[in-house]
């Protein structure tokens, strides 16, 4: 079975060194922290996510502007807004992150596979307020970095860090790096199998660690509707 990981990691360092993450431009956007915004929220805490293409799922949606997309998304109801910045596996750029960041009033999440510390700064100049770090990188070691080395470079950043896991023993091993999020991401991107059932099974398991700010992120199903907005207040109020 091919293991997907490494080489999303790889090309995550190639782009690196490419000098793909120094080229973005400090942003004049004011942060808004994530775990608040979840904690306030009054309903279904519904993360949307700005995702044309996917290594698992191909060509998402052919176009559309995403700052607009992103703005039917919070008329929809959504608390935030995650933003692709992967340009080979994902479509996604930094300056779609800078833009929503600079013209929406939500939280925006920097997704990317992060290996390097150069992809945080480059988050923080967009104006991110979050960044997601997958847990399985760095146990697999595909960063020269540990995980607790790019949590203290985020913090410093000023940059709320979500760390996802797809299986209870990374789940559980996240609990000594005190992350503002935990995560779990049914998708297992070694694999690319979606289990629907990982998010039950690894809070069963974990039951304290479960208590909390609760929300859900939702990219393909949202990306893929001709009307985001329905489709966000569908999820938001369900």
């Amino acid at each position: 079975m091919v293991d997907h990981l490494p080489e999303l990691a790889a090309k995550a360092g190639a782009r690196v060194k490419r000098g793909y993450y120094d080229s973005s431009e400090s942003k004049n956007a004011s942060r808004r922290s994530l775990v608040k915004t979840i904690q306030e929220s009054r309903k279904t805490p519904v993360i949307t996510e700005i995702k044309y293409a996917s290594p698992s799922a191909g060509k998402i949606r052919e176009s559309g502007s995403p700052l607009e997309i992103a703005k039917a998304m919070l008329s929809g109801g959504a608390c935030a807004i995650s933003v692709l910045t992967d340009p080979e596996n994902f479509e996604g750029n930094l300056e779609t992150l800078a833009t929503i960041s600079r013209d929406t009033e939500a939280p925006t999440i920097m997704k990317d596979i992060i290996v390097s510390p150069k992809q945080l700064q480059a988050g923080a100049r967009a104006g991110a307020s979050a960044v997601v770090l997958i847990s399985e990188v760095f146990t697999r070691k595909l960063s020269n970095v540990g995980l607790d080395s790019m949590i203290l470079e985020a913090n410093r950043l000023g940059l709320e860090v979500l760390v996802e896991a797809n299986s209870t023993g990374e789940f559980e091993s996240l609990r000594r790096f005190r992350p503002d999020l935990y995560g779990i991401n049914n998708r297992n991107l070694s694999t690319f199998q979606l289990d629907l059932s990982t998010t039950e099974k690894i809070l069963a398991e974990n039951v304290d660690m479960a208590a909390g700010a609760e929300a859900f992120l939702v990219g393909t199903s949202i990306m893929k509707s001709s009307d985001i907005d329905g489709k966000v207040r569908e999820l938001v109020n369900a």
